[in-house]
C-alpha cells in the first residue's frame, strides 16, 4: 500500500486481495469472478523467479541487439569506404587510359604529317602530354624572409629611417 502523508517516500501501490476464500468457494465462483479475485493475490516464490529470469533474459536480448547493430553500422561504414577507394582507383585508372590513348594518337597525328614543318606546328599546338604547371612562389627564402619581417615588426622599426 502506499504510504501516505511523506512526499520522500512513496511506494508502488500493489492491490491485494483482503478476503481469504477457502478452495471449495474458489470452485464454486464463475470463472470469471474467480480470474478476479486470483487476479488480485500475491504471486508465488517460483512464478515472481520465472518473471525476474525472463525480464532478464529481454534485457540480454535487448543489449546484445543493440551491439550488434552498432557492429552492422561500423562494418557497413568500413564497406563504404572499401568501396569509395574501389571508385577512386577506378577512375584514376580510367584517366591514365584515355590520357594515353589520346597522347599516342596526337603522336601518330605528328608522325604522318607530309611536311615536317607541319609537323612541328602541330605538336607546338597540340602537345602529346598536358604538363602539370603548380604555380611558382615568385619570392626566393631570403626575400620572404624579408618580407615576414616586415609584416611581422609592429613597432616598424625595421622600415623608420631616422636621419
Amino acid at each position: 500500500m502506499s504510504v501516505r502523508g511523506t512526499s520522500m517516500h512513496k511506494e508502488k501501490f500493489v492491490t491485494r486481495n483482503r478476503t481469504n476464500l477457502a478452495q471449495g468457494e474458489m470452485r464454486k465462483m464463475a470463472p470469471q469472478q474467480r480470474a478476479r479475485h486470483i487476479g488480485h493475490e500475491e504471486l508465488n516464490k517460483e512464478v515472481m523467479q520465472s518473471m525476474l529470469t525472463s525480464k532478464n533474459r529481454l534485457i540480454k536480448q535487448d543489449k546484445l541487439r543493440q551491439q550488434q547493430d552498432i557492429e552492422q553500422i561500423k562494418q557497413a561504414k568500413v564497406v563504404g569506404q572499401l568501396k569509395a577507394a574501389e571508385a577512386r582507383n577506378r577512375i584514376r585508372v580510367k584517366r591514365l587510359r584515355f590520357q594515353c590513348m589520346r597522347a599516342q594518337e596526337i603522336k601518330h597525328l605528328i608522325t604522318y604529317q607530309p611536311r615536317a614543318m607541319a609537323a612541328v606546328r602541330l605538336e607546338v599546338f597540340l602537345p602529346p602530354r598536358q604538363e602539370i604547371q603548380f604555380p611558382r612562389d615568385p619570392m626566393g627564402k631570403l626575400e620572404r624572409a624579408r618580407v615576414e619581417d616586415i609584416l611581422g615588426d609592429e613597432g616598424e622599426l625595421t622600415i623608420k629611417r631616422t636621419s
